[in-house]
């Protein structure tokens, strides 16, 4: 097996070479197929190339007269062995322009609107898909990853990395991951729910809650916490697979009160059920949904329940 130094160095002649003169489409190939004929290619990759990125970047603001300085001309002439020390000096030079600026990188934020969902790839390799109406902000430093998860929710496929922590801070919750796939939600009311595709997390306090021990969840558990409560409960395949379907455009009714399976709907649509009701709001329902189909569903209620719906505007509302 390839050593992790050996590796490295292969990145950083990959960014040489790159940012040289003579670089072509069969190049770029080339490198493509090295960055997918292994994890540990496509980390040692992404690390390198958001570094030196960061480090030009930087370089410019403290000098504007400053032209970018090609990476092939920093590495050029060196033999072979000297490829072994390159990725270390790439990490030193973004190391050292961060601390002679006395500037700290900023997370990088992401954000969705309302009935939108996103795919996309953090810099070590980690997938998010963001659901709709979230906010996150990532940041991924040498030591510790960390996700902040401002509103909404968000699937996540953690790249495993021991040396650095992956941890989601969610309001009043901190998940803490080496490499797993597991969701986040987080609810204007405070309410934080955590659901475990595989691998295992740990679900501690943060921020404002002091007290209460770390709940341990593993695959197919789902955990909910409102503010000192924490449920932890076993869910079948089926079960988990229900409460992501939100990642097919999918929205799963599994024997929900009428009144959740409106509050579901009106996370993804401008127009909003209102349950005028409050015996009609304790029905329970069932079913899988397109999340923009809230006319559908209302129709449903009527055809197949007997309540009555009334449209005004960007309200539905329903009573018996």
């Amino acid at each position: 097996m390839m050593r992790a130094a050996d590796i490295e160095a292969q990145a950083a002649e990959w960014l040489a070479r790159r940012d040289g003169d003579g670089w072509t489409a069969q190049h770029q190939q080339e490198l493509d197929a090295w960055i997918n004929a292994a994890t540990a290619h496509r980390i040692a990759w992404l690390r390198l190339e958001s570094v030196w990125r960061r480090a030009d970047r930087l370089g410019s603001l403290h000098n504007p007269e400053r032209k970018a300085v090609p990476a092939a001309s920093m590495f050029q002439a060196m033999n072979t062995r000297s490829w072994r020390i390159a990725a270390g000096v790439v990490v030193l030079v973004g190391a050292a322009w961060l601390g002679s600026f006395g500037l700290r990188a900023q997370p990088e934020r992401y954000q969705t609107a309302l009935g939108q969902s996103t795919s996309l790839a953090l810099d070590d390799g980690t997938r998010v898909t963001l659901n709709t109406n979230t906010r996150m902000r990532a940041s991924l430093a040498a030591s510790k990853r960390t996700v902040w998860l401002d509103k909404g929710e968000a699937y996540f496929e953690v790249m495993h990395d021991a040396r650095r922590p992956f941890v989601v801070e969610a309001g009043t919750r901190r998940v803490t991951v080496l490499g797993t796939r597991f969701s986040v939600r987080r609810d204007d009311n405070g309410q934080v729910q955590v659901n475990v595709v595989d691998g295992r997390v740990q679900v501690s306090p943060a921020g404002a809650v002091s007290a209460g021990a770390p709940a341990i969840i593993t695959r197919n558990d789902s955990l909910i916490a409102a503010g000192d409560a924490v449920l932890v409960s076993h869910q079948t395949d089926q079960q988990t697979a229900s409460r992501l379907s939100w990642r097919q455009g999918r929205l799963v009714l599994d024997q929900m009160t009428l009144a959740q399976a409106a509050q579901e709907f009106n996370r993804y649509n401008k127009r909003q059920l209102v349950i005028a009701d409050p015996v009609a709001a304790q029905l329970r329902i069932g079913g899988s949904f397109n999340v923009d189909n809230i006319d559908g569903f209302a129709r449903l209620l009527q055809q197949g329940m007997g309540l009555k719906v009334e449209r005004q505007g960007d309200t539905i509302k329903i009573y018996r």
